[in-house]
């Protein structure tokens, strides 16, 4: 695949990652070694061939993809900044079961009025780094379970009783908190 004033495929689906991480265009500019207005008709033109190369071939929505789940790639590999990478935020969340307490515990939260995205601040997360951690644990979720191999049924149970552990630990949390949103609404 060839590079576009320059810039990889590799480099520009991390820099986007990077973006929407919260890096700077001034840092992305940096990393790459480009003028500011070469970034963006680099972005433009690699945003515009995208979606052909996707319809040439479906892995490029998965490379593409992989690149939000972690930007620390190519030219981005060794850049020290704000942005963690994919083991960082392992090391924080290492297993399935700390992950869906995340996940149970924003879901919860919601369902009583509490804005979700404050319940994944209050893991030290952001909407991009959940997005991070969301994409690695579906997959490895998908990995794990296996469906329609021998034991995937247990696989699954056992899941299943994770994420039940936490539901009743916030439903508890939660159950003076119940929200009525539609309940000055007659019929």
């Amino acid at each position: 695949m060839e590079a576009i004033n320059g810039v990889t495929f590799e480099d520009w689906g991390a820099a986007c990652g990077n973006l929407a991480a919260g890096m700077s265009e001034e840092e992305v500019c940096k990393v790459l070694g480009i003028e500011f207005p070469v970034w963006q008709k680099t972005n433009e033109e690699w945003s515009n061939k995208l979606g052909d190369l996707m319809a040439e071939d479906r892995s490029v929505a998965a490379t593409y993809g992989n690149f939000f789940t972690n930007p620390k790639v190519g030219k981005f590999a060794g850049v020290s900044a704000d942005v963690p990478s994919l083991e960082d935020l392992l090391a924080k969340f290492p297993d399935y079961d700390s992950y869906l307490k995340v996940s149970v515990h924003q879901t919860q939260a919601s369902q009583h009025g509490v804005d979700p995205t404050s319940v994944i601040e209050s893991y030290g997360l952001n909407l991009q780094t959940w997005g991070q951690l969301n994409m690695h644990y579906m997959d490895w979720y998908h990995s794990y379970v296996q469906n329609g191999t021998e034991g995937a049924g247990e696989r699954h149970k056992e899941l299943e009783a994770l994420r039940t552990k936490w539901e009743t630990l916030f439903q508890e949390q939660y159950k003076n908190d119940a929200v009525d949103l539609g309940g000055d609404i007659d019929f």
